[in-house]
């Protein structure tokens, strides 16, 4: 159910007592806003499924699912895990507020609510929202922009390495253009919503590994690395491409980038009977708790490891698939595998 003024921020609000979105109505009256109400969390994912909601107003006590484990399945969503969400509740316990922070809710307001507190936290996420989808709108044409210079860069090259031959200049900026288009492709995955991406397909591992092996031809030149790889004939795996791709981009580039100068890179598909095995191993730098590296939580860290959003993007991926990733560290010896469903019955 939609309420008052249309084109202006969109909230909406979530509790099974009308008189609770009564008062939340009229508290936030004099803000324009377009509101919409939800009864319970059926309710709920169907409106974020229709609407772009700016902000969600969500009470805890609810019949069936509450509103913890709505908050939960809305934050693990790509599509809907940027919505501000504040929990609206009678429970003011310190345990309270501390697990509804543990489930991802960017605020919470204890009742009986307080109109000047209620309007001034309201405002205060629909500013930080509005910077956030405007630092999205730049990024998104700041790539438009990128895009084509990155292309004319990579088809000189093509064009230049094929009239002329190759030469260690040529290979240096072709290493430099290929890692250049990595982080790109990483930005422009992580800001596109889940459902521009492609559809899910029936695809070959050890086939898509190998292409995307070839792909990486100058930096694994560049480094004199070996690459050692072994696949399987019959290695399918259902995913949308351009997930797959992210993890095996991901993997490859930084199993080559810290690998030792001169030593062998090992990549391996292969098949445990339940699941098809994506393995890369190297020699080089050495990861500090890698254990944790693909837990919830641990995304914070990211940087301090050199691996930076690209391995964000491959940990949300995992999770969204069921995939197991694990990750094994021992005396500048790496190893990263995912255990890779042969088929996906469901997406989280």
């Amino acid at each position: 159910m939609v309420l008052l003024e249309k084109d202006n921020p969109k909230i909406l609000l979530v509790d099974d007592k009308a008189e609770n979105i009564a008062i939340l109505i009229d508290m936030l009256r004099s803000l324009n806003l377009e509101l919409f109400i939800a009864l319970d969390a059926k309710e709920v994912f169907k409106s974020v499924e229709e609407n772009n909601f700016d902000l969600i107003l969500l009470d805890i006590v609810m019949p069936g699912i509450d509103g913890y484990e709505i908050c939960k399945k809305l934050k693990n969503s790509h599509k809907h895990k940027d919505i501000p969400l504040i929990f609206i509740s009678a429970l003011n316990g310190t345990e309270d507020k501390i697990k509804g922070f543990a489930y991802g809710g960017d605020d919470y307001i204890t009742k009986p609510l307080l109109q000047k507190e209620l309007v001034a936290r309201v405002k205060l996420h629909l500013q930080k929202g509005m910077l956030v989808k405007s630092l999205k709108r730049l990024l998104r044409k700041s790539y438009h922009e990128l895009y084509n210079p990155l292309a004319i860069i990579n088809t000189s090259l093509e064009m230049q390495n094929i009239k002329n031959g190759s030469n260690k200049y040529t290979d240096a900026i072709t290493v430099a253009s290929r890692t250049l288009q990595i982080v790109y492709d990483d930005l422009y995955y992580s800001l596109s919503s889940r459902h521009e991406h492609t559809s899910m397909f029936s695809i070959n591992l050890s086939e898509f590994v190998k292409k995307r092996i070839d792909y990486f031809y100058y930096l694994i030149k560049s480094k004199n690395i070996t690459i050692d790889f072994s696949g399987m004939q019959n290695s399918i795996i259902q995913m949308r491409e351009s997930d797959l791709q992210r993890i095996v981009d991901n993997t490859i580039s930084n199993a080559i980038k810290y690998a030792k100068i001169g030593s062998i890179v090992v990549i391996k598909v292969v098949d445990n009977g339940e699941e098809i095995i994506f393995i890369s191993q190297n020699s080089g730098s050495e990861i500090k708790n890698p254990q944790n590296i693909f837990k919830e939580k641990y995304r914070e860290d990211f940087e301090q490891i050199g691996m930076g959003i690209g391995l964000e993007i491959v940990s949300s991926i995992c999770s969204l698939y069921s995939i197991k990733p694990e990750v094994v560290s021992n005396n500048g010896d790496t190893t990263f595998k995912y255990f890779i469903p042969k088929v996906i019955k469901q997406l989280k």
